[in-house]
């Protein structure tokens, strides 16, 4: 089986350099696309199992003055340097079963920051599930280091953070696994220092994403088990690690973010959620929109286990969906918004936290490329663009326009990779028409490896 270029290590690390534009860059479209997803893919000769493994690579494309520079590097973490100096795999399914044992038992990882990227006050950091982000130089995309948020993070952080526009601040959480699982919460302020909430005790279950609105933190917690007794066997299928517990019940956690100890928890039926768009609080009931799985098996692109080489596997599994939270009766209703199969919703987040009435998305629909879509929640429609075939899209991100305030006025930046010419380049759709295909490209002159989120920041 021939290995996909998006499954291939970094071909080439590089500070911020020219990129060859296609058509004509908006001159309106001002600040930095960030990226992030694994950039390594094996250790010493070894393969990963499952891209979760790969050592993060950021890349980064800077807009001004309708030009665009790039960068990419890979994420330099205490356990990358540790492999690098013994010379052979120390961490993750490329160890051997007694290190990985050891590991366990030592409370040791790799913290591989390949997930995300947080941009707060000024500063940049890779961000993955169940570890410290790692700081990088904005300027240069080098690595500063493992960071705590100077003593804030107890533990651990998660991927996902949302920023609840009308508190300038954004929130997020890390889990603590153990005989009791409990879910730290944090806020990081648009000023001062980072801070945590507190505590809630959840059962030992995957927990990705959640939803913030201008006064609550929501939380679905499917019936998706860790099997933390494995894990501390050494086992490194991630296959074996999440037990889908069909016959279970899903609950969704509605934390106050200022009354953490005054949690409520309403059961659910059994179903899974990767990501969330947005969600917001009207007359006593809160409307979250995300993407809903049947179960936990849609874990994103893997490595095949097997020949333990890249293949690419369909993400959009999902559907757009929307809950209305019923506080005073304690009752959930579901409502699909969209039946195209989905996923990576992304909306206008300066305004995250109330009432949005776009979402992007990635989207599939039959046989045809995956796109991207536009959906207008207030009237169940969506505007789609389809690239040619051969073309990979990523999650779609929206860029505003800083002379505009509404949620169509400015650009979605889509990072695409091409089979045909092997690199990769950041497609520039207009928000009002995205179904017109891309005003401009950016191109890298080399393939960006396979990227899951990203975050734009714009000129000030």
């Amino acid at each position: 089986m021939s290995r996909s270029p998006l499954y291939r290590d970094v071909a080439r690390e590089h500070g911020f350099e020219p990129l060859r534009v296609e058509g004509e860059l908006p001159a309106e479209l001002e600040g930095i696309l960030y990226r992030n997803g694994a950039g390594l893919f094996g250790s010493h000769g070894r393969r990963y199992l499952h891209l979760f493994e790969g050592q993060g690579a950021i890349s980064a494309v800077r807009f001004a003055n309708g030009q665009a520079r790039g960068a990419i590097r890979v994420v330099e973490s205490e356990g990358w340097r540790e492999e690098r100096e013994a010379g052979r795999p120390l961490y993750g399914s490329a160890a051997s079963r007694p290190r990985r044992i050891a590991n366990a038992l030592r409370g040791r990882s790799n913290n591989a920051a390949n997930v995300s990227v947080l941009a707060w006050q000024g500063r940049v950091f890779g961000v993955v599930d169940l570890s410290k982000p790692i700081e990088v130089s904005p300027a240069t995309l080098e690595t500063i280091g493992e960071s705590d948020l100077e003593g804030a993070i107890a533990h651990t952080f998660s991927a996902h953070l949302h920023r609840v526009a009308a508190r300038d601040a954004s929130y997020g959480f890390g889990i603590r696994y153990g005989r009791t699982t409990e879910l730290d919460l944090y806020e990081l302020p648009g000023r001062g220092r980072a801070r945590r909430l507190g505590s809630v005790p959840i059962a030992a279950t995957a927990v990705h994403d959640f939803a913030a609105t201008e006064r609550q933190l929501i939380f679905v917690l499917g019936p998706a088990r860790i099997a933390i007794a494995r894990a501390l066997l050494g086992e490194a299928r991630p296959e074996r690690l999440v037990h889908w517990d069909a016959q279970g019940a899903s609950e969704v956690l509605i934390v106050p973010i200022d009354d953490v100890a005054a949690a409520l928890r309403i059961p659910a039926e059994p179903f899974f959620v990767w990501h969330f768009a947005n969600a917001f609080e009207r007359g006593g009931e809160i409307f979250v929109d995300f993407v809903r799985h049947g179960d936990v098996s849609g874990t994103g692109t893997m490595v095949d286990s097997a020949t333990h080489d890249g293949r690419v596997i369909d993400q959009d599994e999902g559907e757009l969906y929307r809950a209305t939270i019923e506080l005073g009766a304690q009752r959930l209703r579901l409502e699909r918004v969209l039946p195209t199969r989905s996923e990576f919703p992304r909306i206008d987040e300066r305004g995250e936290g109330a009432e949005r009435r776009y979402v992007w998305l990635t989207a599939k629909d039959g046989a045809s490329p995956r796109g991207i879509a536009r959906v207008d929640l207030h009237r169940a429609e969506s505007r789609v663009w389809t690239p040619p075939p051969g073309q990979h899209v990523t999650e779609p991100i929206f860029a505003p326009l800083r002379s505009g305030d509404g949620e169509t006025d400015g650009f979605v930046l889509v990072l695409v990779f091409d089979e045909r010419t092997g690199t990769s380049h950041v497609a520039v759709l207009d928000a009002n028409a995205p179904e017109r295909g891309p005003l401009a490209r950016a191109h890298f002159d080399h393939a960006v490896p396979l990227t899951l989120h990203g975050t734009f920041v714009a000129s000030t």
